[in-house]
């Protein structure tokens, strides 16, 4: 140690392994010039701060003011605390406050998470780091890119302020707020969040995730598409769960299906979708106020279900279904589903069909069951009655009904043309009379299932959109290199880059 001048007032100058503490902190360093009259400190060589919390701070040159208790090293800066490793040109360091910070781009490993970013800061009191400005969180699952993120080494939890985008080899997730634990893979999202991968999307915005088990839930103006079987789900609440391959849209939940030029709209209070990719098997339910439209097709029930095992649509619990001029009815309806269209289906047990002819005058089936068969206009062509069949039907010459025939029979069977019945075959015991129509009322007479509600058939209308959908703008059309401090290789790909 040697006195020395400065600025034309003495200091001193030591050498030779110095060390000194200041507020808990101890400082070492080569060569060391102090100013008593400033209280500044300048350090060069093998510079090292330890402190009482135990992060340690090296690097080539230590310029210190007692006076504010600020810090700089310079060259070669590391910052090590426990198993987080920050390596930085500059940092600040306050050795009262033990807070510290660079702004010159730096690099954190912490296991096998990497961070990089402009600017930084370190609280080790609170184990709390902040970045703002190109900020990159990796691990050999995920990349992470944002603006402003504060993350703590302690419990592993990455908090984001702006624009978030996070990359995995299955999804990208884009938001504007959030929370994510980057250890036991759990996130929570808000502010327009964005899920996709490459068959399907998913908007909302708020979403809950849990990579570990590929399962999380949604919330508020959610807009889910399937690219793969062309289907569209809106609502304000979701479940889903990737493992059992289920998603669950409920509250002012709409489907929509489209295909070619036909669109099938389907609505409820509930929505599941349930997608067994392992035999290849989906299944869609719609539950409570249940309704379906299809061109001049459209239906009603609480309960509606979808299997792509016999392409079949199961209406229970009061279903109805109309065409353009017929209504269906029966504790039970199914109707066979192919090519986007409505082919056939079953009315059972206390099946009843009614055909308008005239503004007041309607042909009627009724029996035990019914299957019968639409045109590819999706009309009715063909009926077949099982069991205590009963019917009035109208006979029509040029569009003039003339006359009523009413029949009771076992079986009975009816061949449409152009929405009206053209020809009927009685099996088994039938009982039946032909009456002019100035002999029979047609606006009164009905059977004793009848019902007429056209009212409640559904309408374009209904399926009104809960909520606008805007595919938000992805801001980082690129993956970056992974880090080589990262042991596992991985391929990272973008799927959306507008």
């Amino acid at each position: 140690m040697k006195s020395i001048q400065i600025d034309g007032h003495s200091a001193q100058l030591l050498k030779g392994n110095v060390q000194f503490e200041q507020e808990g902190s101890t400082v070492y360093c080569d060569e060391a010039e102090y100013d008593p009259k400033t209280e500044s400190l300048k350090g060069i060589g093998n510079v090292k701060i330890i402190n009482n919390s135990g992060s340690v701070v090296t690097g080539n040159y230590l310029y210190y003011d007692n006076k504010t208790h600020i810090a700089r090293v310079e060259g070669k800066v590391e910052l090590r605390d426990k198993s987080m490793k920050l390596s930085t040109p500059w940092l600040q360091y306050n050795t009262q406050t033990k807070l510290g910070w660079y702004g010159s781009g730096g690099e954190i490993i912490d296991n096998e998470t990497y961070l990089k970013s402009i600017t930084g800061s370190f609280n080790p009191n609170t184990h709390t780091l902040s970045f703002r400005r190109k900020v990159i969180l990796q691990t050999p699952d995920y990349v992470i890119q944002t603006d402003t993120l504060q993350y703590n080494s302690e419990s592993k939890i990455a908090r984001f302020f702006t624009y978030t985008q996070i990359n995995t080899e299955e999804q990208q997730i884009v938001f504007n707020k959030g929370d994510y634990n980057t250890e036991i893979k759990k996130g929570y999202f808000y502010d327009q969040v964005g899920i996709f991968s490459k068959q399907k999307y998913l908007l909302c915005d708020t979403a809950w995730v849990n990579e570990a088990t590929k399962s999380g839930k949604a919330s508020g103006k959610i807009w889910y598409m399937d690219s793969t079987n062309n289907w569209q789900l809106w609502g304000n609440q979701a479940l889903y769960n990737q493992g059992t391959g289920t998603t669950k849209i409920y509250n002012q939940a709409i489907a929509l299906q489209t295909e070619n030029k036909d669109s099938l709209w389907l609505k409820g209070d509930t929505l599941v979708n349930i997608k067994d990719t392992v035999r290849k098997i989906q299944t869609t339910q719609a539950l409570i106020n249940v309704k379906l439209l299809q061109k001049s097709t459209a239906a009603t029930a609480e309960i509606m279900k979808f299997s792509s095992v016999d392409s079949t649509l199961r209406l229970r619990v009061n279903p109805v279904l109309w065409d353009s001029i017929s209504r269906f009815s029966g504790d039970s309806i199914n109707m066979v589903w192919k090519n986007n269209q409505l082919k056939e289906g079953s009315l059972f047990p206390r099946a009843f069909i009614a055909i308008q002819d005239e503004e007041n005058a309607f042909s009627q089936i009724q029996g035990d069951s019914i299957h019968y068969f639409l045109n590819e206009k999706q009309r009715m062509k063909s009926a077949f009655v099982f069991r205590n069949g009963k019917s009035i039907y109208n006979i029509k010459d040029s569009d003039t009904l003339h006359s009523v025939f009413t029949v009771d029979c076992k079986d009975m069977k009816f061949l449409f043309k152009e929405g009206k019945v053209s020809t009927v075959h009685f099996y088994q015991d039938p009982q039946g009379k032909l009456y002019p129509k100035s002999q029979f009322d047609v606006t009164t007479k009905r059977l004793e299932r009848f019902t007429w509600d056209i009212e409640n058939k559904p309408k374009r209308s209904d399926f009104d959109l809960p909520h606008v959908v805007l595919m938000r703008k992805i801001q980082y059309n690129s993956v970056p290199d992974i880090s080589p401090k990262t042991k596992k290789k991985k391929k990272w790909y973008l799927f959306f880059t507008k």
